[in-house]
């Protein structure tokens, strides 16, 4: 993949003219730093609108060290900015962005690089910047390179452009930390055709002045009179009135009448007839074959754009166009891009042309294959319709491209999947299912896995025909179908060994992203392995089966699950022997995922068994082995330590852990995220933020149902049954905690529970009184019941919990949700709770859930209190008489 477009600016110093700016009239006093040709200096178009007034509204939104600049493509953002940092003799980094760019690891790569060009005799940027946990650790590793900036005389600049293409919540999140630390020296301008980011609107100081909307850039008819007279168009008021009316003051559109001369015809039929009458029916018949063809790709250098359009003069061609008019412009060395706009018009002039379109594609795949950029290659590949000729493209992709963590892969796929292919590609290409496959698994999208996973069992011998890697990589993901046991799976196996010619050798599945998703816990990685504590025979049939897949890093992944499962029972001084030997079966050459596993879970055992000074030596082996070969398990890493301060009552870690850069809001569990949400669940009700916490509690619940996760669905059930307790809703929090125990009985698992500490002891002695009673016929036994709530004692007086102090009055302002203020509101009118679930849509538990909350912060505990206490407060209208209907 392309880690680097970012373009290093030095422009020329502006020299006064009437009414025009033109390119190369000197340069500023700066040190020319480029790290290779891909950072000479992009150019201005060959003549430009210098448009003064404009360029003093930067200069004042400059001053506050931040600009955002929001207009539609077309508006002069580009054309405008670069006007003024040739004005303003700021040393400026260029970054232009696009969707590959929308992943953290590529974002900051980028960025980092940007600042280290100021810098480049700098050792210690260089080697921040290729250390190889770069991609891991993006945020903190920019974080780093900035601190060893050396302080400089100067004034610099950092450019974002086509910011809109950035969504990533982590990237939105994390950048306030980065301008934080930027020196005093830099302002930075961001260029987007979106709004601004809420994340961004602090470093706003005068959002009139600092924000500049496409209104700003729009040239006015006065600005267009004069910018054509000029150039020698002499417009009467009226033809400027038109011209205006044409364009409606976009730049684009004035600056392709200003280019062609003409004036007349323009007409309003947009840009397309701009493009048509300004240049295209200009140009002879073989520059717009040449431009035709080069419009597939959104960038593209001499050696693409030659083998596109069969042009030995394609380096001539372009320098040409770009000095010649707008359309064209040079990104960095001899990389160019259309305006988007004038490509769109050209990829419409392709497909009517008759062009073999399919052939560009391929040829621009095997351009970008050449070059091993294989994420690339397999997309142009895919755009061509010749889905019978994916399987190489998609080989090299799988197995010789992206090695980064799981976060970071599944980033990637993301973007990769947003325009989906059409159902016949998977029809012509099955191998198309496994890649299909293991997205869908490990972002829990469980019905669409369960779809592909059907049909690569369909298809295995056409898959074969690809390759041995595709039917190893086929038995990975029927590894992990959650609707079918173990047991069956094994049973199943004979489904491959017909056309599994042998396995790899150090095991395909520690060759991809990550045989455990970079999750922290073995047993409960890749998939729930808990049937075989019910079943340890199973392991015997795993041998000889899927356990090749995992190469030599089977030894001890063995052993290692079931010492997982004597820990989940409570027996920890037996668990620390069994993990302790598997320690011992680690070597050097063993992948750090499984190892990692291996050591949080001695350090749970020694945690829970009181033993904190060793407890502590394990963390701190653990931090520094991930620190040092794993740092993309840093932020499972980060949850991990904040779940125990947690437990441990510790209210700072629940504020810390919600404001780290990839914590972001979600309606949706990712699998290879499930741990770090489960934090984020505990640190919203530690902070008393109860709503949150239960919307992502009842999604890891339902998360653990639909992947047959039990003891994900059992740890959401008992964090669950505590927060019902805490909010008085007795019955819902037995119901849920009864429904957890009886799946976790049968594996005798404890600690899932037990770790909740006394904000579930209650709630235990509650079931244990209804399991002792003469009426009760269910599953749940009265020893089993014991154990856990002793051991929920045992751990709760030692540890404070996180639910202690939840709910408990602060002197803050009383605050409802939305929804808790219209529950409020149809109660004081006299609805009932059913009456309310048929006005609303909403479940009678849901309404209960929110007048629950509502109690919880008004400090109440029933419903006509409430309904007094929101309208002493004011923050609900005047109840009638009479008019408190709850149940």
């Amino acid at each position: 993949m392309r880690f680097f477009k970012l373009y290093f600016f030095i422009c020329a110093i502006l020299k006064e003219k009437p009414e025009i700016m033109e390119r190369g009239s000197g340069m500023m006093p700066v040190k020319p730093v480029f790290l290779s040709d891909k950072f000479t200096p992009a150019r201005l178009p060959e003549v430009c609108a210098p448009r003064k007034s404009l360029l003093a509204r930067f200069d004042e939104a400059a001053e506050d060290g931040f600009v955002f600049v929001s207009a539609q493509g077309g508006s002069g953002k580009t054309v405008t900015t670069l006007l003024w940092l040739n004005k303003s003799g700021h040393t400026p980094v260029w970054i232009g962005l696009d969707g590959y760019d929308n992943s953290p690891s590529v974002f900051y790569k980028l960025l980092a690089t940007g600042l280290y060009s100021l810098q480049p005799d700098n050792e210690n940027l260089g080697r921040i910047l290729t250390d190889p946990a770069f991609s891991a650790t993006p945020v903190e590793h920019t974080v780093e390179l900035l601190s060893e900036l050396r302080p400089e005389v100067g004034k610099y600049v950092i450019v974002l452009d086509d910011f809109h293409q950035i969504t990533n919540g982590e990237i939105i999140k994390s950048l306030p930390m980065i301008l934080r630390r930027l020196p005093h020296t830099f302002t930075f301008f961001i260029l987007s055709r979106g709004e601004i980011p809420p994340e961004l609107l602090p470093f706003v100081k005068d959002e009139k002045k600092d924000i500049l909307h496409r209104e700003a850039l729009r040239f006015t008819e006065s600005e267009i009179k004069r910018y054509l007279n000029t150039l020698g168009h002499f417009l009467t008021p009226d033809e400027a009135k038109l011209v205006y009316m044409a364009t409606d003051g976009w730049a684009i559109g004035v600056n392709a009448i200003a280019l062609s001369g003409k004036v007349a015809g323009s007409g309003g039929d947009g840009f397309a007839r701009f493009f048509e009458n300004m240049a295209w029916n200009a140009w002879d018949a073989e520059l717009q074959n040449f431009c035709m063809r080069t419009s597939i790709a959104d960038e593209f250098d001499t050696e693409l754009a030659a083998a596109l359009s069969g042009r030995d003069d394609a380096h001539a061609v372009m320098e040409d166009l770009s000095r010649s008019n707008s359309f064209l412009s040079r990104l960095h060395g001899d990389t160019y891009r259309y305006h988007h706009l004038f490509q769109e018009f050209l990829q419409k002039q392709l497909k009517s042309s008759g062009t073999d379109e399919a052939m560009l594609y391929k040829t621009a795949a095997r351009y970008y294959k050449d070059h091993e950029d294989y994420s690339r290659a397999l997309r142009f590949w895919l755009q061509s319709g010749d889905y019978k000729g994916t399987d190489n493209f998609l080989f090299l992709f799988l197995f010789r491209g992206h090695k980064n963590g799981v976060a970071d892969y599944a980033d990637f796929l993301h973007g990769f999947f947003q325009n989906p292919l059409p159902e016949r590609a998977s029809r012509e290409a099955p191998v198309l299912h496994v890649l299909y496959a293991w997205y869908y698994y490990l972002t829990s999208r469980f019905e669409e896995y369960a779809k592909h996973m059907d049909a690569i069992l369909r298809n295995l011998p056409r898959i074969a025909k690809a390759g041995n890697e595709f039917v190893e990589f086929a038995m990975l993901a029927f590894h992990v179908d959650y609707r079918k046991t173990l047991k069956t799976q094994v049973t199943l196996f004979h489904l491959f060994g017909g056309v599994l010619k042998s396995y790899t050798q150090t095991g395909l599945a520690t060759n991809i992203a990550s045989f455990t998703h970079n999750l922290p816990y073995m047993h409960r990685s890749n998939r729930d392995y808990s049937e075989i504590a019910l079943n340890p025979k199973i392991l015997d049939k795993i041998d000889h089966t899927y356990a090749p897949l995992l190469g030599p890093e089977w030894v001890y992944l063995r052993p290692g699950i079931l010492a997982s499962f004597t820990y989940e029972r409570s027996q920890l001084e037996a668990a620390l022997v069994q993990n302790t030997d598997v320690l011992g079966l680690i070597g050097p050459d063993n992948k750090p995922d499984g190892r990692i596993c291996v050591m949080v879970l001695q350090h749970s055992i020694l945690w829970q068994m009181g033993r904190f000074e060793e407890a502590g030596k394990a963390m701190d082996a653990l931090a520094a082995f991930a620190d040092e070969s794993a740092q993309y398990f840093l932020p499972n890493l980060t949850a991990y330590r904040a779940k125990w301060e947690l437990l441990d009552g510790d209210k700072s870690a629940a504020r810390e852990w919600l404001a780290k850069y990839y914590v972001t809001d979600t309606e949706h569990i990712e699998f290879f995220r499930s741990f770090q949400h489960f934090t984020t669940a505990r640190a919203y009700a530690a902070l008393g933020e109860m709503e949150s916490a239960l919307r992502y509690l009842l999604l890891l619940r339902e998360f653990g149902k639909n992947l047959n996760r039990p003891l994900d669905r059992c740890e959401a059930g008992a964090i669950l049954a505590a927060l019902y307790w805490t909010l008085n809703q007795k019955k819902e929090a037995e119901a849920e905690l009864t429904e957890t125990l009886e799946v976790l009985q049968p594996y005798g698992f404890v600690r899932v529970v037990a770790d909740e500490g006394e904000a579930v002891v209650p709630v235990l002695k509650r079931i244990l009184s209804t399991v002792g009673g003469k009426e009760y016929t269910g599953p749940l036994t009265r020893a089993y019941v014991n154990e856990v709530m002793l051991a929920a004692h045992s751990f709760g007086s030692r540890h404070k919990g996180y639910l202690a102090e939840a709910g408990r009055e602060t002197g803050r302002p009383v605050k409802l949700s939305k929804q808790q203020t219209r529950m409020l509101t149809l109660l004081a009118q006299g609805y009932k709770n059913a009456e309310i679930s048929e006005m609303t849509g909403l479940s009678i538990p849901t309404i209960k859930s929110h007048t629950s909350l509502a109690y919880k912060k008004l400090g109440v505990n029933n419903a006509m209190d409430a309904v007094l206490k929101a309208k002493e407060l004011g923050l609900i209208g005047q109840a009638p008489d009479g008019g408190e209907g709850a149940e």
